[in-house]
C-alpha cells in the first residue's frame, strides 16, 4: 500500500451520496499494483467533478501528500503552457534539482525564462524529472480540473507524463466533461464515469441546502435535476418565495439560476436559429414527439435542421419512434429562458394549432399564450382539469385550474376555479399549503365565495388534516350545504354538492355519534332526480351496515366489477366495501391504483 493510501476519507462525509465514488479513488491509489498511477474523472456538467477533486485533494493533504493543482480556462486555452504554469509555479524553488538543460528549457515554458521555445519532448521530459525528484521527498498528487480547457501544450505534457508514473510515488488525477473534445490523449489511461446521485441522495441534498423549499415541490425539483448536484442546489435559488412552498406556483419548464444559465444557455446559444425554434417547440410541447413539433415548425423549420443541436450532444433523436430528447431537462429549460416571451407565446398558439384532436394539451397552450382574460380558454382549461382528475393527475388539474383562474373575466369565476383547485388539491392531492393558499386567494378575490360549497370542503378538509378538528368541519360543512341551497337546488348533477356529501359521510362516521347522521340522511332524501348509485350505496354499508346494508350488495357488486381507473371513485367504492366484507373482492382495484 502506497502513501496516497486513505486519501479521500477525511472529506468523503462533506459530499453527499459520494461515498462509492470517493471509496474506489481511494482504493485505486492504494493499489500497490498501480503505484504511481493516472486516472481519469468524467461526468456530465455539474456532475460534482470539482467537489469530488477538492474532496480528494483535501484528504491528501491531512495525510501529508503534496497537491499540485491546475485548471483548464477557457480564455489561456490558447496560451501554451499556461497549465503547465499553473500547475508547477509551486515548485518553482524545486527547479535547481535539474541539470541546466531541462531547467532551462522548464523555465522558458512557462514563461519564467528567456530563450528560444523548447522542444515538447523535452520539455515533457523535465517536467517529469521535476515531478519524481520531488516525489523521492514527498509524495505527489497531481490534480486537474477542466481537462480540455488546457492549453494544447500542457495537454500535451501531461498526456506525456501521465504514461508515465509506474512506480513512481506520483498520483494523477484528471476531471473532463463528458461528450468534451480534448487535445488530451487518453488511450490507455483508466477512467471513472461519475453517475448523477440517486434518488435518496438527490432527496437528502435538496433537504440541506434548501431546508425552507416544501417537499412537494423538492420532489418536483428532483425529478427535473435528474440527479446534477448542481443542478439541485441552483434550482431553487431561480424560484420565488411563492414557488418555493407552492407546488401549484412552479412553472411548467424551471427556471434557471445564473449559474445553470452559463452551464447549459451558452451551448444552446450557439446554435442556428431554425434549431433553437425546433428546440423551443420541443421543450414547451413536452412530449418529444416529432410529428408535432415538425407540424408546428411547418414551413420555417424541420428535422435536419436538429442535426446542429444532435451534434452538440443536446438532444437525442429515436428513428423508430420518431421521439426528441434532451440528454438533461435542463437543457430544455436553457431553450426557454433565451426566447423572448413574444417567441413563447408564438410557439404556444403554433402547437395549440396542431393539437386539436388533443383538448388537453391544446387548452394548456392556449392558456400560456394568453395575454390577458379570454374565458373561453378558461373554460377549455376548467375542461382540460377535469379530465386530468378522472386519470388522476390531481397536481395537473390543480395546474389547470389555477391557470383558468387566472384567465377568467369575471371575479366570481375566478374564486369558484380557486375553490375547486383547493379542494382538489387537499382532496386528491393532499397538498395542504397549496390549498390553504388557493382557498385563501380564492376568497380575496371574491368574498361570496366563502359560500362556494367547494370552498367549503376544501376547509373541512384542511380542519381535519391540519388541526383535527372534526366539530368543526362538520358544522361548517352542514351549515354550507343548507345556505348554499338555492344555488345547488339538492340537485343531484351538482358536483359541488355531491362531493361535499361525500366528506359528509366520512365526517359523521369520524365524529362516532348517530345524531350527526341525521342531516346526512335528510340531504340525502332531498336529491333529485335521486342520489347517485356510488354515494347511495356508501351510506347504506358504511353508514349502518348492520341495518341497511344487505338491501345494497346487489349494487356494490356491480360497482366493484366496474370501478374503472379514476383514483377517488376506486378510493369510495373501496370505503363502501370495507363493512360489508367485500374488499378482498376489491383487490386488484387497489393494487392497480398503488400501483
Amino acid at each position: 500500500m502506497n502513501d496516497l493510501d486513505s486519501t479521500v476519507c477525511p472529506a468523503s462525509a462533506r459530499l453527499v451520496g459520494r461515498d462509492q465514488d470517493l471509496a474506489f479513488i481511494q482504493s485505486f491509489f492504494s493499489n500497490s499494483e498501480v503505484q504511481g498511477a493516472a486516472l481519469l474523472l468524467s461526468g456530465e456538467a455539474g456532475v460534482g467533478k470539482t467537489a469530488v477533486l477538492d474532496a480528494v485533494a483535501t484528504g491528501a493533504l491531512h495525510n501529508g501528500i503534496r497537491v499540485l493543482r491546475a485548471a483548464g480556462v477557457q480564455f489561456e486555452g490558447d496560451i501554451s503552457y499556461a497549465g503547465l504554469n499553473q500547475l508547477l509555479v509551486p515548485l518553482l524553488d524545486d527547479f535547481d534539482v535539474l541539470d541546466p538543460v531541462h531547467r532551462d528549457a522548464l523555465r522558458v515554458a512557462i514563461g519564467i525564462g528567456g530563450g528560444p521555445a523548447p522542444d515538447r519532448l523535452l520539455t515533457s521530459t523535465a517536467v517529469l524529472l521535476l515531478l519524481r525528484l520531488t516525489a523521492a521527498r514527498t509524495p505527489l498528487l497531481l490534480v486537474i480540473d477542466d481537462l480540455p480547457w488546457l492549453d494544447r501544450a500542457t495537454n500535451a505534457v501531461l498526456g506525456f507524463v501521465a504514461r508515465r508514473l509506474v512506480g513512481s510515488r506520483i498520483g494523477f488525477l484528471a476531471a473532463s466533461r463528458e461528450g468534451a473534445d480534448s487535445f488530451f490523449e487518453s488511450s490507455g489511461l483508466a477512467e471513472y464515469r461519475l453517475r448523477p446521485l440517486d434518488d435518496a441522495s438527490s432527496t437528502e441534498l435538496l433537504a440541506l441546502a434548501h431546508p425552507d423549499v416544501s417537499p412537494a415541490v423538492r420532489r418536483r425539483i428532483a425529478a427535473e435535476a435528474r440527479g446534477n448536484p448542481l443542478a439541485l442546489v441552483e434550482l431553487p435559488t431561480a424560484l420565488s418565495a411563492e414557488q418555493r412552498v407552492t407546488l401549484a406556483a412552479v412553472p411548467t419548464v424551471l427556471p434557471l439560476s445564473e449559474r445553470l444559465q452559463a452551464l447549459f444557455a451558452s451551448r444552446v446559444a450557439e446554435l442556428p436559429a431554425r434549431s433553437r425554434e425546433l428546440l423551443l417547440l420541443a421543450a414547451l410541447d413536452g412530449t418529444g414527439e416529432l410529428t408535432v413539433i415538425e407540424a408546428a415548425a411547418a414551413g420555417r423549420a424541420d428535422v435536419d435542421d436538429l442535426v446542429p443541436a444532435e451534434r452538440n450532444r443536446l438532444v437525442t433523436i429515436s428513428a423508430d419512434n420518431r421521439r426528441l430528447s434532451f440528454r438533461h431537462p435542463l437543457i430544455g429549460s436553457a431553450v426557454v429562458e433565451l426566447a423572448s416571451a413574444a417567441d413563447r407565446r408564438r410557439a404556444h398558439h403554433t402547437l395549440a394549432d396542431v393539437l386539436g384532436g388533443q383538448p388537453e394539451r391544446r387548452a394548456w397552450h392556449l392558456g400560456e399564450a394568453a395575454t390577458g382574460p379570454d374565458e373561453t380558454v378558461a373554460a377549455l382549461l376548467e375542461e382540460a382539469a377535469r379530465r386530468r382528475l378522472r386519470r388522476g393527475d390531481a397536481l395537473g388539474a390543480v395546474a389547470a385550474l389555477t391557470r383558468a383562474a387566472g384567465l377568467s373575466p369575471d371575479a366570481s369565476d375566478e374564486s369558484r376555479r380557486l375553490a375547486v383547485a383547493a379542494y382538489v388539491g387537499v382532496d386528491a392531492g393532499g397538498e395542504l399549503d397549496d390549498a390553504t393558499r388557493l382557498l385563501a386567494e380564492s376568497r380575496l378575490v371574491h368574498p361570496a365565495g366563502q359560500q362556494s360549497l367547494h370552498a367549503a370542503t376544501a376547509s373541512a378538509f384542511l380542519l381535519i388534516n391540519r388541526d383535527g378538528d372534526i366539530d368543526t368541519a362538520y358544522r361548517l360543512l352542514v351549515g354550507a350545504i343548507e345556505s348554499a341551497e338555492p344555488e345547488h337546488g339538492y340537485d343531484a348533477e351538482d358536483e359541488g354538492l355531491i362531493e361535499a356529501l361525500h366528506l359528509l359521510v366520512l365526517l359523521c362516521w369520524y365524529g362516532g355519534d348517530p345524531k350527526l347522521w341525521e342531516p346526512m340522511f335528510a340531504f340525502l332524501n332531498r336529491l333529485t332526480p335521486e342520489p347517485p348509485e356510488l354515494l347511495w350505496v356508501i351510506t347504506q354499508t358504511f353508514a349502518d351496515p348492520a341495518r341497511t346494508g344487505a338491501a345494497a350488495l346487489p349494487q356494490l357488486t356491480e360497482l366493484i366489477a366496474t370501478v374503472g381507473d379514476d383514483p377517488t371513485r376506486v378510493i369510495r367504492v373501496g370505503t363502501a366495501s370495507v363493512f360489508a366484507d367485500r374488499l378482498g373482492d376489491f383487490r386488484w382495484a387497489t393494487l392497480q391504483l398503488v400501483e
